[in-house]
């Protein structure tokens, strides 16, 4: 029997117990990225996008044929830092708490763990972007005509969320060629938000959500216009250390996600690693530690677009 085999048994256990609780309740915007992809190097390629072609008509017999050079877009992720989460377990507390699948030191490193891959989600979807040759990387801020404006239908007036900005941003999203019979546009609100949703006529009224139970009574816009809603308190500072900061602009207005899946990268570099290790040099403390490594980014900027809400 190897030497260490209480400590392999006990961090495998825990392994499994962190694995189990992070599947049971899912952080909600890492699955909503299109693609994903599982890297290993410092800096990696996404995908070479190709523009659009256009069929010419051939104005003369036996003339040259027309070659045409296609244009290529390049997109790239670079490598975040390592997180970790790494709480101790004084072994009086031991004595009589086992690390179990409802554990709270398990659920709560699950939930750290979550907290972050949604936290880089964000960071990446406000960030800066990467396109070109990896000798020489462009880098793509955010695209500034997908951001509505907080005053959009009412000049002059912040306005929060509205009927004008819903139907608004689908424009947007229609005059930059966005085919919205493939893809459902997502919408990341806040509580704040969901108050401005919950107020307006068309969205209580049975008349034009017939088919779907009544916002009302359920107190939850999930679904409304061909879009879908997502609440999340992402001005949070406390759950989204990276990232709240982004969340508004220099004047203080909500910048709202609004995203099609298909816009949006995950790259993953590390998932999960659990360790439960003894430290000596802590009273042989029971150290229960998680590790990960993920980012997000954007792909296509067509897809991507913000909305200003006063609060």
């Amino acid at each position: 029997m190897a030497e260490n085999y209480a400590d392999v048994v006990r961090t495998v256990g825990f392994r499994k117990a962190v694995e189990f609780a992070l599947n049971e309740t899912p952080g909600k915007f890492r699955a909503l990225c299109g693609s994903k992809g599982s890297y290993s190097n410092k800096l990696e390629q996404i995908e070479d996008r190709f523009g659009d072609l256009y069929a010419e008509e051939i104005d003369e017999r036996n003339g040259d044929t027309k070659n045409v050079d296609p244009d290529v877009e390049r997109r790239w992720i670079a490598k975040p830092k390592r997180a970790s989460v790494a709480p101790l377990l004084d072994p009086d507390d031991q004595m009589s708490t086992e690390v179990g699948l409802k554990s709270p030191l398990s659920v709560g490193v699950a939930r750290a763990i979550r907290r972050y891959q949604d936290d880089k989600f964000l960071q990446g979807f406000y960030g800066t972007a990467y396109t070109g040759e990896q000798e020489s990387l462009s880098a793509v801020p955010f695209k500034s005509a997908n951001v509505m404006a907080v005053d959009y239908g009412n000049t002059g007036t912040p306005t929060g969320l509205t009927l004008a900005k819903l139907i608004g941003i689908k424009k947007f999203m229609r005059k930059n060629l966005v085919d919205l019979e493939i893809e459902r546009p997502v919408i990341i609100t806040t509580a704040e938000q969901e108050e401005d949703l919950l107020n307006i006529m068309q969205i209580q009224s049975k008349d034009y959500n017939p088919m779907t139970q009544q916002v009302l009574q359920s107190g939850q816009v999930v679904s409304f216009m061909g879009m879908d809603f997502l609440q999340a308190e992402i001005g949070n500072a406390k759950a989204y250390k990276l990232s709240a900061g982004s969340t508004v602009d220099g004047s203080g207005y909500r910048r709202l996600p609004v995203f099609l899946r298909s816009g949006m990268h995950w790259g993953n570099w590390l998932d999960f690693e659990g360790h439960a290790d003894l430290r000596p040099d802590k009273n042989h403390s029971e150290q229960i530690a998680g590790y990960t490594c993920g980012a997000a980014t954007r792909v296509l900027e067509d897809k991507c677009y913000q909305i200003l809400c006063a609060e």
